[in-house]
Protein backbone atom coordinates (compact mmCIF):
# COMPACT_ATOMS: atom_id res chain seq x y z
CA UNK A 1 0.00 0.00 0.00
CA UNK A 2 1.05 3.63 -0.85
CA UNK A 3 2.49 5.32 1.91
CA UNK A 4 0.89 8.55 1.04
CA UNK A 5 -2.65 6.80 1.48
CA UNK A 6 -1.71 5.17 4.44
CA UNK A 7 -1.09 8.64 5.92
CA UNK A 8 -4.37 10.15 4.54
CA UNK A 9 -6.35 7.25 5.97
CA UNK A 10 -5.03 8.10 9.16
CA UNK A 11 -5.58 12.03 9.00
CA UNK A 12 -9.36 10.59 8.36
CA UNK A 13 -8.84 8.82 12.00
CA UNK A 14 -7.97 11.68 13.84
CA UNK A 15 -11.14 13.52 12.50
CA UNK A 16 -10.85 17.65 12.64
CA UNK A 17 -7.16 17.18 14.36
CA UNK A 18 -6.07 15.62 11.36
CA UNK A 19 -7.62 18.56 9.30
CA UNK A 20 -5.77 21.03 10.89
CA UNK A 21 -2.56 18.69 10.55
CA UNK A 22 -3.20 18.46 7.03
CA UNK A 23 -3.48 21.98 6.41
CA UNK A 24 -0.41 22.74 8.22
CA UNK A 25 1.88 20.23 6.44
CA UNK A 26 0.52 21.64 3.03
CA UNK A 27 0.88 25.21 3.54
CA UNK A 28 4.45 25.49 5.57
CA UNK A 29 6.68 23.86 2.85
CA UNK A 30 8.54 26.38 1.46
CA UNK A 31 7.65 27.18 -2.91
CA UNK A 32 5.90 23.20 -3.12
CA UNK A 33 3.78 21.47 -1.57
CA UNK A 34 4.73 18.07 -0.67
CA UNK A 35 1.48 17.12 1.21
CA UNK A 36 -1.08 18.93 -1.18
CA UNK A 37 -4.38 20.28 0.36
CA UNK A 38 -6.24 20.00 -2.52
CA UNK A 39 -5.75 16.21 -2.47
CA UNK A 40 -6.24 15.70 1.51
CA UNK A 41 -9.03 18.16 2.48
CA UNK A 42 -11.81 17.01 -0.19
CA UNK A 43 -10.65 13.75 1.27
CA UNK A 44 -11.71 14.56 5.15
CA UNK A 45 -14.30 16.59 3.88
CA UNK A 46 -15.96 13.78 2.36
CA UNK A 47 -16.16 11.53 5.38
CA UNK A 48 -16.29 14.63 8.51
CA UNK A 49 -18.92 17.84 8.63
CA UNK A 50 -16.87 20.10 5.98
CA UNK A 51 -17.66 23.27 7.37
CA UNK A 52 -15.28 22.34 9.99
CA UNK A 53 -12.90 20.60 8.42
CA UNK A 54 -12.62 23.91 6.40
CA UNK A 55 -12.46 25.87 9.52
CA UNK A 56 -9.82 23.46 10.84
CA UNK A 57 -7.48 22.94 7.79
CA UNK A 58 -7.57 26.95 7.06
CA UNK A 59 -6.38 27.41 10.63
CA UNK A 60 -3.32 24.99 10.37
CA UNK A 61 -2.87 26.43 6.52
CA UNK A 62 -2.16 30.39 7.96
CA UNK A 63 0.34 29.27 10.73
CA UNK A 64 2.03 27.04 8.10
CA UNK A 65 1.81 29.99 5.82
CA UNK A 66 3.04 32.00 8.62
CA UNK A 67 6.38 30.42 9.00
CA UNK A 68 7.86 31.89 6.24
CA UNK A 69 6.91 34.95 7.20
CA UNK A 70 9.76 34.38 10.05
CA UNK A 71 12.00 33.14 6.88
CA UNK A 72 11.61 37.02 5.80
CA UNK A 73 12.76 38.13 9.53
CA UNK A 74 15.88 35.91 8.87
CA UNK A 75 16.82 37.49 5.96
CA UNK A 76 16.15 40.99 7.48
CA UNK A 77 18.44 40.11 9.75
CA UNK A 78 20.71 39.06 8.00
CA UNK A 79 20.82 41.83 5.61
CA UNK A 80 21.11 43.82 8.61
CA UNK A 81 23.71 42.28 10.13
CA UNK A 82 25.95 41.49 6.87
CA UNK A 83 24.62 42.85 3.62
CA UNK A 84 23.85 46.63 4.91
CA UNK A 85 26.51 47.20 8.00
CA UNK A 86 29.49 46.69 5.34
CA UNK A 87 27.98 49.61 2.70
CA UNK A 88 27.24 51.67 5.47
CA UNK A 89 23.51 52.09 4.80
CA UNK A 90 21.19 52.12 8.19
CA UNK A 91 18.35 49.44 7.77
CA UNK A 92 16.08 52.71 7.94
CA UNK A 93 16.67 53.80 4.59
CA UNK A 94 17.04 50.47 2.94
CA UNK A 95 14.11 50.54 0.17
CA UNK A 96 12.64 47.88 -2.04
CA UNK A 97 13.76 48.38 -5.35
CA UNK A 98 11.30 50.84 -7.27
CA UNK A 99 10.05 50.15 -11.07
CA UNK A 100 8.69 52.86 -13.08
CA UNK A 101 5.41 53.78 -14.78
CA UNK A 102 5.26 54.92 -18.34
CA UNK A 103 5.12 58.67 -17.10
CA UNK A 104 8.89 57.65 -15.38
CA UNK A 105 7.15 58.33 -12.14
CA UNK A 106 8.45 55.44 -9.50
CA UNK A 107 6.47 53.10 -7.85
CA UNK A 108 6.85 52.75 -4.21
CA UNK A 109 6.00 48.62 -3.34
CA UNK A 110 6.76 49.07 0.39
CA UNK A 111 4.01 51.86 0.51
CA UNK A 112 1.47 49.83 -1.25
CA UNK A 113 1.64 46.67 0.73
CA UNK A 114 1.77 48.68 3.85
CA UNK A 115 -2.14 50.56 2.21
CA UNK A 116 -3.37 46.95 0.84
CA UNK A 117 -1.45 44.34 2.24
CA UNK A 118 -4.36 42.52 4.21
CA UNK A 119 -6.18 42.61 1.04
CA UNK A 120 -2.75 41.17 -0.74
CA UNK A 121 -2.52 38.60 1.84
CA UNK A 122 -6.03 37.46 1.75
CA UNK A 123 -6.06 37.11 -1.91
CA UNK A 124 -2.95 35.25 -2.56
CA UNK A 125 -3.86 32.65 0.84
CA UNK A 126 -7.57 32.28 -1.24
CA UNK A 127 -6.18 31.32 -4.32
CA UNK A 128 -4.68 28.03 -5.20
CA UNK A 129 -2.75 28.84 -8.18
CA UNK A 130 -0.73 31.65 -6.61
CA UNK A 131 2.54 30.37 -4.35
CA UNK A 132 2.01 32.26 -1.23
CA UNK A 133 6.11 32.26 -0.04
CA UNK A 134 6.56 35.25 -2.52
CA UNK A 135 4.52 37.06 -0.64
CA UNK A 136 5.30 36.20 3.01
CA UNK A 137 9.15 36.17 2.54
CA UNK A 138 9.36 40.46 1.45
CA UNK A 139 6.25 40.92 4.61
CA UNK A 140 8.96 39.76 6.50
CA UNK A 141 11.54 41.77 5.20
CA UNK A 142 9.91 44.57 5.51
CA UNK A 143 8.59 44.10 9.04
CA UNK A 144 5.01 44.00 8.30
CA UNK A 145 2.52 43.93 10.91
CA UNK A 146 2.65 40.18 12.31
CA UNK A 147 -0.90 40.29 13.75
CA UNK A 148 -2.57 41.70 10.46
CA UNK A 149 -0.53 39.14 8.13
CA UNK A 150 -1.85 36.12 10.44
CA UNK A 151 -6.02 36.90 10.67
CA UNK A 152 -5.70 37.64 6.85
CA UNK A 153 -3.40 34.34 6.21
CA UNK A 154 -6.01 32.62 8.10
CA UNK A 155 -9.29 33.65 6.64
CA UNK A 156 -7.82 33.30 3.19
CA UNK A 157 -6.71 29.51 3.95
CA UNK A 158 -10.13 29.07 5.37
CA UNK A 159 -11.94 30.13 2.60
CA UNK A 160 -9.73 28.33 0.51
CA UNK A 161 -10.23 25.30 2.52
CA UNK A 162 -13.57 25.62 2.71
CA UNK A 163 -14.22 25.45 -0.95
CA UNK A 164 -11.87 22.15 -0.83
CA UNK A 165 -13.90 20.85 1.88
CA UNK A 166 -17.65 21.24 0.27
CA UNK A 167 -15.91 19.90 -3.29
CA UNK A 168 -14.94 16.82 -0.95
CA UNK A 169 -18.20 16.61 0.18
CA UNK A 170 -20.43 17.87 -2.43
CA UNK A 171 -18.17 15.40 -4.80
CA UNK A 172 -18.36 12.29 -3.46
CA UNK A 173 -22.34 12.80 -2.57
CA UNK A 174 -22.06 13.20 -6.53
CA UNK A 175 -20.45 10.41 -7.58
CA UNK A 176 -22.04 7.66 -5.18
Amino acid sequence: MDLFAVFIENLSELGYLGALLAGFLGSSSLFFSIFPSFITIPIIGSQLNPLLVGVMAGLGAGVGQYLHYYIGVGGRKLFSNNFLARRKIPLGKFKFPRFYKRNRKPIDWEEKIRKYGVGIIFVFAATPLTPDDILWIPLGIMGYPKLRALIAAILGKITLNLMYAYAGFFGIELLM
